[in-house]
């Protein structure tokens, strides 16, 4: 009876401790987005682009034969202020040349709060399927699918989204061209994993596909996310706690049972 009793009191505390923490994280949830990264975390790119054609009118562009001589592309996360984030980054060609620049992105937006915008492909910390790329920004583009890839030779959750449509040329022209593209990023920082973008042009007619893969970290280290301090406190407060309550009912049936084997010797 009275270890039934002690089972039933110590479910009831979980539980009791369990809303706590439920609360607790309810509580500690921001209304907008919480940048996944810290200041002095790094990642680091390769980025190269593929051109096709068979329109003689057609040219290569600058910016692709740049991405072809890029050696890496290396962005720093050097400040965080609320859902803005600063990076510093640099690009760097094959042949020494670096071209590099700071820039302050609101993950809410979408948009570059500050300076230049040579990367942009950092979105709020552990987003799940469903969720708004950019919940106060004007387009509606959500996570796709979470799926476990091998990132860096860790196992981390990836998630991905899609954008497909028909975009104006950057080039002041009247063209437009139809853009299908995949961008996956690391669920925990948020910052981009892979990217896949094919373009195809008309007037001139052309194909050209801009590919942008991770290479290096050091805020990829696993794919086991982190707790808010509070929710860790309280868990260890429940298993403390369940402890003793284990501890207090083992002791007293064992008292009862000293007592009962002394009154039979009696």
């Amino acid at each position: 009876m009275h270890s039934k009793k002690t089972a039933i009191a110590i479910l009831l505390l979980a539980s009791l401790c369990f809303m706590m923490v439920a609360a607790v994280y309810a509580q500690t949830q921001p209304s907008t987005l919480t940048p996944g990264v810290k200041t002095g975390d790094t990642f680091t790119y390769s980025v190269k682009a593929l051109w096709n054609s068979n329109d003689p009118n057609a040219t290569m562009g600058d910016d692709v034969r740049q991405m072809n001589m890029t050696d890496y592309v290396k962005v720093e996360v050097t400040g965080i202020s609320g859902a803005q984030v600063t990076l510093h980054t640099i690009w760097r060609l094959t042949n020494g040349t670096e071209i590099s620049g700071d820039t302050t992105l609101d993950l809410d937006t979408g948009l570059v709060v500050s300076g230049t915008s040579i990367f942009w492909a950092i979105y709020g910390g552990n987003l799940n399927v469903g969720d708004r790329i950019n919940p106060m920004g004007f387009n509606q583009l959500t996570v796709n699918s979470t799926q476990t890839k091998n990132c860096l030779n860790y196992q981390r959750e990836i998630n991905t989204f899609t954008i497909m449509g028909q975009f104006a040329a950057s080039d002041n022209s009247s063209r437009t061209f139809s853009d299908d593209m995949v961008v996956q990023f690391d669920k925990q920082t948020g910052m981009l994993v892979a990217l896949h973008d094919l373009q195809y042009y008309t007037n001139p007619e052309y194909t050209q596909t801009i590919i942008w893969q991770i290479t290096d970290s050091n805020a990829i280290t696993s794919s086991i996310q982190s707790f808010p301090m509070e929710i860790v406190a309280i868990v260890v407060v429940v298993i403390v706690v369940a402890l003793l309550v284990a501890v207090v009912a083992f002791r007293r049936q064992a008292k009862q049972r000293k007592i009962r084997f002394q009154q039979r010797k009696r």
